[in-house]
């Protein structure tokens, strides 16, 4: 039974993401030995960044010029504004790209060698492989690519667009390139089940293209889709046939125990009721197989990259990611939907959350590890700090945190001896009226001594904030900027800040008492069947177009007094400038 497990296009190419790794170290444990991972992001990053590829794309460049000059004259065409905007895209990238051809493997090769510590050749090869990625997507104009995103006219949120996108080799930039790099290999393998997880709504045409090509070459092989994306979108499924035509189901909330099961079904008697949080078609009847399964993270094993290319990643070393739980702890948030992808809060022993750190050290070859919990609880801070004091591993974390009063300066020195580089907050507000609105449960005063405890003891933050958050006003959007702005701040080593625009989020908790949070109406966009959010309309405080104005401006106060390089571009990133600049 080969079973092969896909990562689609687009994500951050600086470490690997940790669903597959999870999945690859669960099924070998329980003897499905031939299983294979493949991160299809960073191995399509690594054929486009080169000057073979990029030669390539300059010739088709051309070819299209050619041909849209000989159709010049041809009525509407050569009038409509697409076709003159499309026309000035091929112009330009024909003029840059081969004064930038030369330069694109050197930069990418920066990344991955101690020239990425030098920021200015950092800052230099990151712009380098957008505009480069930028100008190759010209050939496919409107759509665009860059290291981290893909952007298409059609909506994600719409299956009918969807459907029109995994069709249009115009425009799908990965039609062609999987079936000129990526195709043959999967079907010249073949697997009897292939994977794609999809965690980001940037995954979701370049995962269901792949998955057409598939099926369209061998209906043989069964195709799950899972990841967090179509967690959110269960009852949607129900409603959209058409979803089945390319992938024969998908694995909802968690895929350990699923996956094996979906295995043993595939390579079985192809009962599928018997597969927990599978989500399939039969007898012409979408079905969902609850209760929905929880792992015991106690049960499952250290999570297993072999196979993946951490050679290929934009950074000198790994930074590997591990789970010290799964869920959140608190779920209280009113604009936090995350409750969706977990069904409860579990915590990992923390005995293996270190035999964990250790195996993974020892056999990558690495100290950096980033903790992807939504929030890592303060107890488990305190066990992982002491038995990495006690073990005297050299070991460099950061983490993900809420501002708790159990957070002190005791807490954060030992967190700091034991190798904790940076932590990662939600703020989302400064504002105290705000963040009770919000249910944060925290108060502004601990914040600011949290973060003054944090540069005491020389952990970096990162803070998370949220602009137009309902009734919020322009004067309490500002306060946060204030804050976030302090000198103090500035001025330390590693600070960041990612401001986000509030979207109401499909099944948050605002979404159940709109009234209470000052919202008039909520509407689901007409022709979007697979939507994640809502439209809304205010009776108090900012609107969506003030909020957005106000959003704006906040992007552009922090670009003047906040370098992106790397600390904003890529946590990972500045996890290593950090322990680089500290020459630890």
């Amino acid at each position: 039974m080969r079973v092969l497990l896909l990562f689609p296009p687009s994500w951050h190419p600086s470490q690997p993401y940790l669903s597959l790794p999870s999945l690859t170290a669960f099924l070998r444990q329980q003897g499905v030995h031939d299983v294979v991972q493949r991160d299809l992001n960073i191995e399509l990053l690594d054929i486009l960044l080169t000057k073979k590829t990029c030669s390539e794309f300059y010739q088709k460049i051309i070819g299209a010029l050619r041909r849209m000059d000989n159709s010049w004259g041809t009525p509407r065409r050569s009038a409509s504004a697409n076709w003159q905007e499309k026309y000035q895209a091929l112009a330009h990238a024909s003029e840059v790209i081969p004064a930038i051809i030369d330069k694109i493997e050197p930069a990418k090769n920066t990344l991955r060698s101690e020239g990425f510590y030098n920021l200015e050749r950092y800052m230099e090869s990151v712009h380098i492989i957008n505009e480069s990625l930028s100008l190759m997507s010209a050939l496919y104009y409107p759509s665009s690519l860059t290291a981290l995103s893909n952007d298409m006219r059609y909506s994600v949120y719409s299956s009918q667009e969807i459907f029109r996108a995994l069709g249009d080799e115009e425009e799908n930039i990965f039609l062609n390139l999987y079936k000129d790099h990526i195709l043959s290999s999967i079907i010249d393998f073949p697997p009897d089940l292939l994977g794609i997880s999809i965690t980001s709504t940037s995954q979701i045409i370049p995962g269901l293209t792949l998955a057409k090509l598939l099926r369209d070459r061998n209906k043989e092989i069964y195709i799950t889709i899972g990841g967090s994306v179509f967690t959110k979108l269960i009852e949607n499924l129900k409603k959209i046939d058409s979803m089945f035509s390319v992938v024969d189901s998908f694995i909802v909330f968690e895929g350990e125990h699923a996956l094996l099961r979906l295995v043993e079904q595939v390579d079985g008697k192809r009962d599928f009721r018997k597969v927990p949080n599978l989500v399939y078609r039969e007898n012409n009847i979408t079905r969902i197989n609850e209760p929905f399964y929880a792992e015991d993270l106690n049960a499952l094993p250290t999570p297993d990259f072999d196979g993946l290319p951490l050679k290929l990643y934009h950074a000198p070393e790994s930074v590997l990611p591990v789970q010290t739980s799964r869920g959140c702890y608190y779920r209280k948030c009113a604009f936090c939907n995350l409750h969706l992808d977990h069904r409860n809060f579990r915590l990992r022993r923390t005995e293996l959350l270190m035999e964990d750190i250790r195996t993974l050290s020892h056999k990558y070859h690495t100290p950096y590890f980033f903790f992807t919990d939504e929030s890592v609880p303060m107890n488990q801070l305190r066990e992982i700090s002491q038995n990495l004091l006690e073990s005297r591993q050299n070991i460099k974390w950061m983490a993900g945190v809420r501002f708790e009063n159990a957070l002190d300066s005791d807490l954060l020195g030992k967190m700091a001896k034991s190798g904790c580089q940076k932590l990662v907050f939600g703020l989302e507000s400064y504002n105290q009226r705000v963040l009770d609105l919000m249910k944060k449960g925290i108060k502004t005063d601990v914040v600011k001594n949290i973060l003054n405890a944090c540069l005491e003891a020389g952990i970096s933050f990162h803070l998370y904030i949220i602009i137009g958050f309902p009734t919020e006003t322009g004067k309490e959007a500002q306060e946060t900027l204030d804050f976030v702005l302090t000198k103090e701040y500035l001025a330390s080593t590693g600070f960041s800040c990612l401001p986000s625009l509030f979207g109401m989020e499909k099944d948050s908790p605002v979404t159940h008492n709109p009234e209470k949070y000052g919202l008039r109406s909520l509407m689901a966009p007409g022709s979007e069947d697979l939507g994640l959010g809502y439209f809304y309309e205010v009776d108090q405080g900012m609107s969506p177009e003030e909020a957005e104005r106000m959003y704006h401006y906040v992007i552009r106060q922090l670009s003047e007094k906040l370098c992106p390089f790397p600390y904003n571009y890529s946590l990972p990133d500045g996890l290593l400038y950090l322990t680089h600049k500290a020459g630890i």
